[in-house]
């Protein structure tokens, strides 16, 4: 109540008490055990609050929870002291300072001297504890003052200029007394010290991650955290929207696959993937079947280009379908962690609820950052769930009401190619500049082949020394294999590998990287779906279709260099493989 001076701590009232009579029992007795429950009932809303401070990786809730458990252990510690003085029957005062000593850590009471003490009048604990503090003292300024001098002298090593550049430098000119010498500016860092080349941080790494925790995300997703396997941080860096390429031996063969990071670069103790498990797809089975916590993986990168870090833009639109979801997760979550000022706006469409990725966390975010804005679409509610989004897929109208003013701002489209072509459509439709969107498949992209018709008999193969020789002339014989195919319409054409030696049947439905993965002859890749590059090829004869060309320059193109994990053929070519 106002104007009541507050209670008395039970320290000063052990202190003022003159004899511990019943009453003055009874009363510190009461205030020691409300003193427990109080401890007792903080330490636990203080542990809850750590851990749910913890599971949402809110640092500074975590730090004030804990701050909050040291007070509560400190009045369950000072409570439980009271009573156990009070049941050896001691009296108020010398409960009091026993209690005190045990807060304020002092091994007997004020102003008593160890009978058997040390030099000074301290006890011999007191006097090794400084001499220690003494010479370890010493021992840092030892350190430091070795460690300038190192430095002085690496300085002026580095600083001090050869005999020879000396002994052939040119006389400066004298300059005239009519004018005074004009000040030399002193020289830059840079042309006193060039320092040895060392690969950039954010390169391309390769070595082994080891799995720390496997979380399902829907019935057929999982997220696989990897850490470096000595604990350190992440030995590489990346921009958000890059992806990492995995290699494994899976049956008698080597398989490699790549998969976008889906946690942000902010997070560097760390680095997450989110994979869907597909029936034909041999590496995310291998990951959700065989893949335990503990095991470790083969990673290269990372790779890509479908990034967004923030910059260029003053807001960004994010429309991604199913797995898709990865790298805007990642984008949104390097975002919202840095507290970027710009409006970002995600579009999601998906099978149905139950394949509704990160949904709670998306929830949790839009929640604490106003700035995010989240429009789900499925194209069916599954049975037994309640879903107040959008149905059916993402159309002109839905997609201009979720996006206000979409035509004046940064896209990013991201799915199977199938959504993405209707989404481009869309966004044609609302007058957004190809320029402005930027878009990665996910999944190999389908090749332009044409619809079949009759045709004669396939032609026959051709060898890479008859190839290379029409190259080299530019001149085609009448009724070779290219004519009567251009006539004839699709066939199983013939892919020639110059430097192996071999030559293929080469279906319309096959990429050169596949053809070249079933014979045997090595061709590097990584993504395949066109955006890494890594499986650059020179075409030796013959055309291709490609339908993502994202990694090749224009010096590529010009100069006949193709994607194997993209061209298709229905040719003839030979490939410098």
């Amino acid at each position: 109540m106002m104007g009541r001076p507050p209670p008395k701590q039970l320290y000063p009232q052990l202190m003022e008490l003159p004899a511990m009579t019943p009453e003055a029992r009874s009363g510190i007795e009461a205030d020691a055990r409300a003193r427990i429950n109080a401890g007792n009932a903080a330490l636990v809303q203080a542990q809850d609050d750590y851990h749910r401070a913890m599971m949402t990786q809110d640092t500074a809730a975590m730090v004030a929870a804990a701050s909050r458990q040291r007070i509560a252990l400190g009045e369950l510690e000072s409570g439980t002291a009271a009573l156990r003085a009070l049941a050896a029957g001691k009296p108020p005062r010398e409960i009091a300072l026993t209690w005190f000593r045990e807060q304020m850590n002092l091994a007997q009471p004020i102003g008593q001297v160890d009978e058997a003490g040390g030099p000074l009048g301290l006890s011999w604990f007191h006097f090794i504890s400084m001499a220690v503090a003494a010479l370890f003292a010493f021992s840092m300024l030892a350190f430091g003052f070795g460690r300038h001098r190192r430095s002085v002298a690496l300085v002026n090593q580095l600083t001090k200029t050869p005999p020879a550049a000396r002994s052939i430098a040119p006389a400066a000119p004298p300059v005239p007394r009519s004018s005074p010498p004009s000040p030399t500016p002193p020289p830059k860092v840079a042309e006193l010290v060039t320092p040895p080349a060392t690969p950039a941080a954010s390169g391309v790494w390769s070595g082994m991650m080891q799995v720390v925790a496997i979380v399902r995300e829907t019935p057929h997703v999982k997220t696989f955290r990897l850490v470096e396997p000595n604990g350190g941080r992440v030995p590489f860096t990346f921009i958000p929207g890059q992806f990492l390429t995995f290699s494994a031996q899976i049956g008698d063969k080597t398989v490699r696959r790549s998969y976008t990071i889906a946690s942000p670069p902010t997070r560097s103790a760390y680095v997450e993937i989110t994979v869907k498990r597909e029936d034909e797809g041999e590496f995310s089975r291998y990951l959700h079947d065989k893949v335990l916590v503990g095991n470790t993986l083969q990673v290269r990168g990372p790779l890509g280009v479908f990034t967004f870090d923030g910059g260029n833009a003053d807001s960004i639109v994010l429309i991604a379908g199913g797995v898709g979801i990865t790298p805007m997760m990642c984008v949104i979550r390097y975002l919202t962690d840095k507290s970027w000022p710009g409006e970002i706006y995600l579009v999601f469409a998906t099978r149905n609820t139950d394949e509704l990725i990160f949904r709670e966390e998306l929830e949790y975010l839009q929640r604490r950052y106003p700035k995010l804005h989240v429009v789900a679409a499925v194209a069916a509610r599954s049975e037994g769930t309640a879903w107040m989004g959008l149905e059916g897929q993402i159309t002109k109208d839905a997609l201009a009401h979720a996006v206000p003013n979409i035509q004046r701002r940064r896209v990013h489209l991201c799915g199977p190619p199938p959504m993405m072509d209707a989404i481009r459509r869309v966004l044609t439709e609302l007058g957004v500049p190809s320029d402005q969107t930027k878009t990665e498949a996910f999944g190999p992209a389908m090749g332009l082949v044409p619809p079949p018709r009759p045709s004669p008999a396939p032609p026959p193969p051709v060898s890479v020394a008859e190839l290379l020789q029409r190259v080299e002339t530019g001149i085609v014989p009448p009724g070779a294999p290219e004519a009567r195919e251009a006539e004839a319409g699709p066939a199983t054409a013939t892919l020639s590998f110059a430097r192996s030696g071999k030559a293929a049947p080469l279906p319309p439905d096959k990429t050169v990287l596949e053809v070249a993965e079933a014979n045997g002859v090595p061709i590097d890749y990584s993504c395949r779906v066109g955006t890494c590059g890594i499986c650059k090829t020179k075409l030796l004869a013959g055309q291709v279709t490609m339908e993502v060309q994202d990694a090749l320059t224009e010096e590529d193109k010009a100069s006949g260099v193709i994607l194997a994990c993209q061209a298709r053929s229905l040719t003839n070519i030979a490939v410098d493989a």
